[in-house]
């Protein structure tokens, strides 16, 4: 289905936040059963603290048929994603989900798969995931009970498994993974971690930079560098090295300054900003020079009305875990990635970011228990700002590479510490060192 959408130049911006207002833009195209003019409509907007979106709907007045589908209007996310989800209850039936057109749905408990591609991309609960899968398998069921009767007792059966699953009467699994990254799960208990659901973000294989397109992408920018003669550049005075990267908005070519820094009785980072001269798109990274800590290392500050603590240097590295006890908040490794500020630049990081973990926590599908507790969060971080609450801000890092400033140094801190400990093996497994071979790799 191909149409054209004609946009008359505005100063106002196309895509907005989701309101009662918003435009829907109508267009006439053909109908895919009766081959009949009926009538699609598009809303741009954004889900409240998450991402664009477009939502499309189709109705036909000829022969009734309709369909819906939610399609990011953002770019691919740097990593892609995947979420495991332990189903226990009707509460967590009733968590909403997103799911792109790229995402994929597992249940192993019942070996049920929904492919990537096999369902548009749409927005449901994770009850509604199940029984639309259970609705398309008895589809013309009637007919395959005629001429198909193995088939349709098999199916029979496997939907009696699917009802057993929306009664809770055992614990599943519920796996969304996502290559592009803009699928997402709901967590109720933001701004704290689910215990129930496990956030995993991952580095694109070749299949799926295939799926996606930016094989081709970063061919054409190979092209264009290999004409161009100029791979890396290395600015003497600042000891800045450029090099030519591919742009995670537009997949065009765009430049990267790197640089190496070292951090007083710390150690060496590698800081990293991207710029787009195509689309204006910017970013910055920060990553450890070094390797892994033979120890994990948890930091806790202790906030005091001094302007000095919030002046402070703060490294957190992108597996460090960022803890505030008294507001009840912990953003998991990779929420905000890597970064380097002050205390203050962070806690306005997290204010500004932090409803990113979970869209529905806004907006009209929130509860007014969700929407109250993510209120007194954004509230103590406020406070914390303006020095009226004093907290104690915990930085959980099991690969040891994260830093808070310590103003005293090289005398000890009073309101620093530094706690060291061996890693689980759940720890090792995130950080990929189980799967490291340290020996006879040579062969």
């Amino acid at each position: 289905l191909l149409y054209t959408i004609k946009f008359e130049p505005r100063m106002e911006p196309i895509i907005v936040d989701l309101s009662a207002d918003n435009p829907v833009y109508e267009m006439e195209s053909a109908c895919m059963e009766c081959y009949k003019e009926g009538t699609t409509r598009l809303l741009l907007t954004k889900v409240p603290y998450f991402k664009e979106i477009i939502v499309s709907s189709f109705s036909c007045e000829y022969c009734h048929n309709s369909n819906t589908s939610v399609q990011p209007a953002s770019s691919y996310c740097d990593k892609g994603i995947r979420y495991t989800l332990t189903v226990t209850n009707a509460e967590d039936l009733d968590r909403q989900v997103i799911k792109s057109e790229y995402g994929s749905i597992t249940i192993p408990d019942v070996e049920l798969e929904i492919p990537r591609e096999s369902q548009k991309g749409s927005s449901s609960t994770v009850e509604g995931f199940i029984t639309k899968t259970r609705d398309g398998l008895l589809d013309k069921q009637d007919e395959r009970r005629e001429f198909a009767p193995e088939i349709a007792e098999k199916i029979d059966k496997f939907c009696k498994s699917l009802d057993t699953l929306l009664k809770t009467e055992a614990p599943f699994s519920f796996i969304l993974e996502d290559p592009t990254g803009n699928s997402f799960i709901e967590n109720p208990n933001a701004p704290k971690e689910d215990p129930k659901l496990k956030t995993e973000h991952y580095t694109r294989s070749k299949e799926d930079e295939d799926l996606l397109g930016i094989t081709e992408m970063k061919a054409n920018n190979q092209d264009t560098e290999d004409k161009e003669s100029n791979p890396v550049s290395t600015n003497e005075t600042a000891e800045v090295m450029t090099f030519e990267a591919m742009c995670n908005a537009c997949g065009k070519e765009a430049s990267c300054n790197m640089k190496e820094v070292n951090i007083p009785f710390f150690k060496t980072i590698l800081l990293m900003a991207n710029v787009c001269d195509h689309c204006g798109y910017k970013d910055s990274e920060v990553k450890s020079a070094g390797g892994i800590a033979e120890k994990g290392q948890r930091i806790t500050l202790k906030i005091t009305d001094s302007e000095m603590d919030l002046n402070r240097d703060i490294l957190k590295s992108d597996t460090a875990k960022l803890l505030i006890p008294e507001l009840e908040l912990e953003l998991t490794s990779g929420s905000l990635g890597g970064r380097f500020t002050t205390i203050e630049g962070l806690l306005h990081q997290v204010r500004d970011q932090m409803e990113a973990i979970n869209p529905f926590a806004f907006g009209d599908s929130s509860s007014v228990k969700s929407a109250d507790k993510m209120q007194l969060v954004v509230t103590g971080i406020d406070e914390i700002l303006t020095k009226e609450r004093h907290v104690k801000i915990v930085l959980d890092d099991p690969a040891g590479n994260s830093y808070v400033q310590n103003v005293y140094a090289p005398d000890e801190d009073p309101n620093l510490q530094i706690e060291e400990y061996d890693r689980s093996e759940e720890d090792d497994d995130e950080l990929g060192i189980k799967d490291m071979v340290t020996e006879g790799y040579e062969k």
